[in-house]
């Protein structure tokens, strides 16, 4: 007589080769909860993360004047990126200086990307931009993290803002080697960057 170690002998408790003579039965249930529901990305395979960052440098002063075509040009930027951006960093380093109008632009432009719940991050390496655009409360509305004095900190300081672990892949490095998409500021007016 042999004794069975299953009480009920149920077709879909069988394992995978539906074996009678094979003395390990494995329960079909729980071969499918084994395979993996999402296949596994490969190694070699870009850091999505990076994608999520768009870098961008304006060439030239920000001033109030060009400011509808920085919104133009970063809102056309933004939603032609695949998939959609959690940052963007500008690179302000030709302003020397913030006037009431650069504040105003760089406002619009945070309320812009905040709809799209896509954050700014600013790098400013002038002491005197930095201390003009932080004068009127636009920092604060911008938020004072997101101020940076270099290109690489602004980076860094947005891929450790992304979900997930903040790990420095091939691709960051990379990402942090490549100037900054450029953007030339309008050569006439009511004409775009």
């Amino acid at each position: 007589m042999s004794v069975s170690i299953h009480p009920y002998r149920d077709e879909d408790m069988l394992g995978p080769l539906d074996s009678r003579a094979s003395s390990a039965r494995i329960p079909a249930w729980r071969n499918a909860a084994v395979r993996p529901r999402v296949a596994a990305r490969s190694w070699r395979e870009a850091d999505p993360a990076t994608g999520q960052i768009v870098c961008l440098r304006l060439t030239g002063q920000l001033c109030g004047d060009i400011a509808q075509a920085l919104l133009d040009a970063v809102g056309a930027r933004v939603r032609a990126a695949v998939p959609p951006p959690c940052a963007v960093v500008l690179d302000l380093s030709d302003t020397l200086a913030a006037d009431d109008g650069a504040r105003a632009a760089l406002e619009s432009l945070r309320a812009l990307l905040a709809d799209g719940h896509t954050r700014l991050r600013l790098v400013l390496p002038e002491g005197e931009a930095r201390a003009a655009l932080c004068s009127n409360g636009a920092a604060s509305a911008i938020g004072i993290d997101a101020l940076h004095t270099s290109l690489r900190a602004a980076i860094l300081a947005a891929h450790a803002a992304l979900p997930g672990p903040a790990l420095v892949t091939p691709a960051l490095r990379a990402m942090l080697s490549q100037p900054p998409e450029l953007l030339l500021p309008p050569s006439g007016p009511g004409t775009g960057l």
